[in-house]
């Protein structure tokens, strides 16, 4: 019996320790891409104004911010779709503003409307941001109960983008499934160059969501790479085969 309880004190001590290291490893990760994030704005004209922000814990993290800068600043993508407002529309509004295309639009969809308020009144947007509240539901795909919104489909309006941001609706409590809203829109909302890049990829139900899209991406015979940059919270990007130099920054 002492054997016994022994190994299990041993297996749970193993665990832990395991646990600390890949935090710590993830957290010397954030580090470094916020150095990285930080250089790179430096040498990019319209983030000399940035508004000052607050990246991690429920935001997007540094190596989100990073490559999301750098797909904005070499694509110079005319259209984008903003799936959860925050420190990600931040960014991409920024760019718009600078920019300033003539057919320029982001699209931003959230569901919270007193999250919609709050970070309105905190912070401005470009004249070609337009925030769209959606309402949260909670749908099933045949193997499980997920969060989604209830009608994307009003606010996209056959609309194509360059590329997808994808941080909503809620996707924590290790379902099978989450944040799979742009699915049944797949393909026919890409641009030839498109660029997917989806939060949390650490939990299982992002994963099965790019799982998802790859599968759709295969069967119509569109060619694409992926790639995942690791931090606090791991992101995956899926990419045009034109663009695939994207998901080894």
């Amino acid at each position: 019996m002492a054997s016994i309880t022994y190994k299990g004190t041993l297996i749970m001590f193993v665990k832990r320790v395991k646990n600390y290291l890949r935090r710590f490893s993830n957290q010397n990760s954030e580090l470094i891409w916020a150095n990285i994030w930080h250089e790179t704005c430096n040498g990019i004209d319209w983030l000399q104004d940035m508004p000052s922000i607050s990246p991690g814990r429920s935001a997007v993290g540094y190596n989100y911010l990073y490559v999301m800068t750098r797909i904005l600043n070499e694509l110079e993508p005319h259209r984008v779709l903003d799936i959860g407002l925050g420190i990600s529309s931040t960014l991409i509004s920024k760019y718009f503003e600078k920019k300033a295309f003539h057919d320029g639009c982001h699209l931003i969809c959230e569901h919270d409307e007193t999250w919609i308020c709050f970070y309105s009144n905190k912070h401005s947007f470009s004249n070609y941001s337009h925030i769209a509240k959606q309402e949260l539901v909670m749908k099933n795909n045949g193997k499980n109960d997920y969060y989604a919104y209830k009608d994307l489909k009003k606010d996209l309006a056959g609309q194509t983008f360059s590329v997808l941001s994808i941080d909503a609706p809620f996707g924590y409590g290790g379902g099978y499934s989450s944040r799979r809203d742009i699915i049944e829109f797949l393909p026919g909302i890409l641009e030839d160059d498109f660029v997917i890049v989806i939060d949390d990829y650490d939990r299982i139900g992002e994963q099965n969501t790019v799982k998802e899209i790859e599968g759709i991406l295969n069967a119509k015979g569109i060619s694409y790479a992926s790639g995942i940059y690791l931090g606090l919270s791991n992101i995956c990007v899926i990419t045009a085969e034109c663009n695939k130099f994207l998901c080894t920054l």
